[in-house]
């Protein structure tokens, strides 16, 4: 998007750059991405990493800049893995301009980051964000005062509410800074002795225990000069890290003025959102509505997805093809992957509402309301973490356990974290929750993913019995209240909605096209996919599951749970006579589809204001009418209970052998499978 009020002279900047945010977590650097680059966040990973990496680009005149959303981070000496990337990407891939985000209501700490920045030797300009926070604690910030102190350029913003005047005007004037701290003698010298061999950044970072890749001999003289360091004294990143604080104050001094002010609206807020008693259950509250939220304004579009189904297969059945390739279009195709991503509509909402609840920095609480749930299960605090990561997908979830410095926290949360119901499994939720309990489709879905997170705990407190581990200690910072911006939270959940579609389209196509080619391949008289599943399936007779497409559909689910409703789709919509469609005829049935669903949303939004019990209108699709005269809603429920615990997929079983090695992952794989089959046969005793 190009920026004509702020276009620089074109001799400014090169034809690409690459500008990297950087500053502590909570300082509303997406946001300032958001404001300043008005266009689409792009979604991926960091390279070999998990670690989700949110950039976006705007045009300058005639140069293109790409705004990269680093990682929030205390410090840049990593202890764990997302500041680890940070400090990877600034030392392997400088960017063209750092921007440091400075949190305007915290900026004493903020600035013990922007010094050690500082040190780094890159070209920077400085971001005060959350000014209106500031101003609400009465504090107020002299940017002019800031600038004069630490010799850089400095913008303020309020980024949240698009106040972001001035900060591509102060970026433009970035420049390299001058050392801002003089350190203790002893590490003075140090760092002189090594200035004729690396520039005074690596050096520093050498000395302070950071690898950093060196020349082998200043690899060697850097060892040298560390070890005589902590002979003569104390730890010399203990001595960096007294200097850096002491020149914070100083510089905050000179720059913040306190002014008199009333309590913050977030001390009010947390005297009600962290009772001891009201605390839990406002937090299964605000899940219960994320959830209701979500299934009320899905179920509308779900039906117009559905019904382009209907009419796309029609439509390939009309087409002048060979009968194979038509059905190969119709069922494969439009019933497979089309029944899939039907349930965009879903992921969409819900990852609306949890960025809401992430943004908003009502999410910071529920882990504050859950860490008494750690320390239950003898977890630090900070193991809520990668449980939360966990509902979005159990790869990065499991990932990120390594920043629990204890090995066996590790072990007892990578462990849970496969039971609790990541993205990948809410489209089979869905599918069998408006099928079989309509006017419970809320809360069914809302207690299976209360049955992973216990069964989840219940492992890890089981764990730490058996290998007798120690009681979790941890801390965790809570953020002010801010109502995030629309448009952030559109950005957010339709840039992780496309990621999550894009990741799993592949996995998914070739798995349903396979099963739709082992549907269709003879063999004694069968199929082997239907010799498989017809097999398997006495062993799930006792569940109520006498359809072998229902057993079937669970062994493509071991590759990725997203496939489960695609092999559903083929095998179930396979079967059934599907009628050719002409043009006009189908462009009518989707015309009045697009009529509903906008009234189905309106009737969704009343919903959300209406007692629990008032059903969400939904017409059943073709797959969920079939599905319902294959299984009763005893067998259902059992159905989605195993769904729910059985083995993870392939990519969250590697990430386990990576973390936990491969025959502890093998032996939570045996686990998962008889914890799944018993609480599923005492699911479908639950039901009439």
């Amino acid at each position: 998007m190009s920026c004509p009020r702020c276009d620089p002279p074109a001799a400014v900047l090169k034809a690409e750059e690459r500008w990297a945010l950087v500053g502590n977590p909570n300082t509303g650097k997406s946001s300032l991405v958001n404001a300043l680059a008005g266009a689409s966040l792009e979604v991926g990973n960091w390279p070999g990493t998990t670690l989700e990496r949110l950039s976006a680009h705007l045009r300058l005149g005639e140069a293109r800049v790409e705004l990269v959303d680093l990682p929030g981070t205390y410090s840049l000496l990593p202890t764990s893995p997302e500041e680890g990337v940070v400090l990877k990407e600034l030392l392997q891939h400088p960017p063209d301009r750092l921007l440091l985000v400075l949190d305007g209501s915290n900026l004493e700490r903020s600035l013990v980051l922007a010094l050690e920045a500082m040190e780094l030797g890159l070209p920077m300009a400085l971001v005060v964000n959350l000014l209106d926070e500031a101003e609400a604690k009465g504090l107020e910030v002299d940017l002019k005062a800031l600038e004069e102190a630490l010799g850089l350029p400095v913008a303020g913003a309020v980024a949240s509410r698009g106040r972001v005047e001035g900060v591509l005007e102060k970026a433009l004037q970035a420049r390299v800074p001058e050392a801002p701290v003089r350190y203790p003698p002893p590490l003075e010298e140090a760092l002189g002795r090594l200035e004729p061999l690396i520039p005074r950044a690596l050096g520093l970072l050498a000395l302070l225990g950071e690898g950093v890749p060196l020349p082998p001999e200043a690899q060697k003289r850097a060892a040298e000069e560390r070890e005589r360091l902590l002979a003569e004294g104390p730890d010399p990143y203990l001595l960096a890290l007294e200097a850096r604080y002491q020149k914070a104050q100083e510089v905050y001094r000179k720059a913040v003025r306190r002014k008199e002010a009333p309590p913050p609206l977030t001390e009010r807020l947390d005297r009600l959102v962290l009772h001891p008693l009201l605390g839990l259950p406002l937090f299964l509250l605000a899940m219960f509505l994320a959830f209701r939220f979500t299934f009320a304004l899905s179920a509308p579009w779900v039906d117009l997805i559905g019904r382009a189904q209907e009419v796309l297969a029609g439509w390939s059945l009309a087409l002048p093809l060979p009968a194979l390739l038509r059905s190969f279009l119709a069922e494969g195709v439009v019933a497979g992957v089309g029944t899939v991503l039907s349930f965009t509509p879903v992921l969409f909402l819900l990852y609306l509402a949890l960025a809401f609840l992430e943004t908003s920095g009502f999410l910071a609480r529920m882990a504050f309301v859950a860490d008494r749930l750690m320390q239950w299960a003898g977890l630090p605090g900070k193991a809520f973490i990668p449980l939360v990561l966990g509902f979005g997908c159990n790869v990065p979830a499991i990932y990120a356990t390594r920043a629990l410095s204890h090995p066996l926290d590790r072990l007892r949360v990578a462990l849970a974290i496969p039971f609790l119901a990541c993205g990948a499994r809410l489209p089979v939720f869905t599918l069998f929750a408006f099928a079989f309990f309509p006017k419970q489709a809320p809360l069914v879905v809302f207690g299976l993913y209360l049955l992973g997170l216990g069964m989840g705990f219940l492992t890890a407190f089981l764990l730490g019995k058996a290998l007798r581990a120690g009681t979790g200690e941890g801390a965790m910072e809570l953020p002010p209240y801010r109502f995030p911006p629309l448009r952030l939270l559109l950005r957010l959940s339709l840039a992780r909605t496309g990621s999550f579609v894009r990741g799993a389209g592949g996995p998914i196509l070739l798995a349903v096209l396979l099963i739709w080619a082992l549907l269709h391949v003879p063999l004694a008289g069968s199929t082997p996919y239907a010799l498989l599943a017809q097999a398997l399936t006495p062993l799930f007779r006792p569940l109520g599951l006498e359809d072998w497409r229902l057993v079937g559909a669970l062994i493509p689910g071991f590759v990725a749970k997203e496939v489960v409703v695609g092999a559903l789709g083929v095998s179930f919509l396979g079967a059934e006579a599907l009628s050719p469609l002409g043009l006009l005829e189908g462009l009518r049935h989707l015309g009045e589809g697009l009529l509903q669903a906008v009234w189905g949303t309106l009737q969704g939004l009343a919903a959300l204001f209406a007692p629990f019990s008032l059903p969400l209108a939904h017409e059943p699709t073709p797959l969920q009418a079939a599905l319902t005269k294959a299984v009763t809603p005893a067998g259902a429920l059992a159905y989605l209970v195993f769904v729910l615990l059985y083995t993870p997929c392939v990519a969250t079983l590697a990430a386990l052998r990576q973390v936990v090695g491969g025959r502890v992952a093998a032996l939570s794989v045996g686990y998962q499978l008889l914890l799944a089959y018993l609480l599923a046969l005492a699911a479908s005793r639950v039901l009439p």
